[in-house]
């Protein structure tokens, strides 16, 4: 018989674990699509990312108003009544729309401006790449808070199941068939159980918190997420749509292009322009009788600026360069997360496999010891002990090669450039 303290204990472990779940489970689980939605549409990274490509759209316009006529007025009254009107002529009055276009540079505009949309289209990709990065920062906070919640599941019912173990001992003991070492033995166990399960429920509200702070849902410590399946990564090992990848390529040849800009300064300039309106000396006379028209033809062949245009040309050399070692960086470290992440979901699923075929043997090696140490076999409760605590730890390590899984499938896809 047990004793009422015994089955104090007991409800008293049941109503703890039976508060706990219905407290994480009582809200609607979030989906991994709808975490990833409320993220995107909440991330300050994405608003950043925009303004930064509204900016570079912004100087495509520039870059693009040189290669365009540009047209002014102007107004002018001059009367220099201190100077002698042979070198005067008696002041100046005009009013002139003028019309000016630079006909021949060297191909340096036209440069410069498919160098902004260069920019402006790595720009774009910076969006897209801080977009991917958000949808995998919340797809792993999404999965650390699916294990931390089935670990905090399974420490509840080992807890549940010691406490049951510990009121069968304590019988035994009562009945002489059990010794006060083996009651503290299992004890020592269960309270062992019961702190890492309090460990774990603090973990899994701190995932929690991480992932409510991303999809908007500020301070909330129990937050429940749907069961998620593993997803095999897509096969292949092309990085060409990868966002970081894309964009250094751009930024090479808007730089490229920028060196074309620097060389097209040597060339000759030739400005033409166009004027009408009125030009004279005094008011009256001018507006009444001098209205008129002008063009101007203007060839401009720069011979030495002190080496300025040398300079313009290293320094675009050196951007160049820059650029095109970045891009090599680039490439080389999305190759290189690529295939460790490969590696890291092939080694979860290797371990997957083998903690599939070991729990089961632990798992009947535990109820063998048990059922020895029932029966009044040899087996010691310390055996009883560290078989339960093996079977126990292969079960809390798949929740942890599960997660690696999911995690490392993630993170390929965001290399390769892939929507989750």
């Amino acid at each position: 018989m047990l004793r009422p303290a015994d089955w104090l204990v007991a409800a008293t472990c049941s109503l703890l674990c039976v508060v706990t779940f219905c407290g994480v489970s009582a809200a609607t689980p979030i989906t991994l699509q709808e975490a990833i939605a409320r993220a995107l549409r909440i991330a300050p990274a994405l608003q950043s990312a925009a303004a930064q490509e509204e900016l570079n759209k912004g100087r495509v316009e520039e870059a693009l108003a040189p290669l365009l006529p540009s047209i002014s007025g102007n107004g002018e009254y001059y009367q220099p009544s201190g100077y002698d009107k042979t070198i005067s002529n008696g002041g100046l009055t005009q009013a002139q729309l003028a019309l000016t276009y630079t006909a021949f540079d060297g191909g340096r505009r036209l440069a410069q401006l498919r160098a902004a949309r260069y920019s402006a289209q790595a720009a774009a990709f910076g969006l897209k790449a801080a977009q991917a990065q958000i949808i995998f920062d919340t797809s792993v906070a999404y999965f650390d808070l699916l294990r931390q919640t089935e670990t905090e599941r399974e420490l509840s019912s080992s807890l549940i199941r010691l406490s049951k173990y510990v009121q069968i001992i304590e019988t035994l003991q009562r009945n002489g068939r059990a010794i006060a070492n083996d009651v503290l033995t299992l004890r020592v166990t269960r309270d062992a159980t019961e702190l890492s399960l309090a460990n774990t429920r603090q973990a899994r509200e701190q995932a929690s918190l991480l992932l409510g702070s991303m999809i908007g849902d500020f301070g909330n410590p129990n937050l429940t997420v749907t069961e998620s399946t593993i997803l095999a990564p897509p096969q292949g090992d092309d990085i060409s749509q990868n966002p970081a990848y894309q964009a250094a390529v751009r930024q090479l040849r808007a730089a490229q292009l920028g060196v074309q800009a620097a060389r097209a300064e040597r060339y000759p300039n030739l400005n033409l322009a166009l004027t009408t309106g009125w030009q004279g000396v005094y008011p009256p006379k001018t507006f009444g009788h001098h209205f008129g028209a002008s063009y101007d033809g203007l060839v401009s062949v720069p011979i030495f600026q002190g080496g300025l245009v040398r300079s313009h040309i290293d320094q675009a050399l050196a951007t160049e360069h820059a650029a095109a070692a970045q891009q090599r960086q680039v490439e080389l470290q999305v190759r290189h997360d690529l295939a460790a992440s490969r590696l890291r979901y092939q080694s979860a699923l290797e371990e997957l496999a083998i903690l599939r075929r070991s729990q089961k043997r632990a798992t009947d090696s535990f109820a063998l010891f048990w059922t020895r140490f029932l029966g009044g076999g040899s087996a010691t409760m310390l055996e009883v002990t560290n078989a339960y605590q093996q079977a126990e730890n292969l079960r809390l390590m798949r929740f942890e090669q599960e997660f690696n899984a999911r995690a490392a499938a993630a993170q390929v896809r965001l290399l390769l450039g892939l929507s989750q």
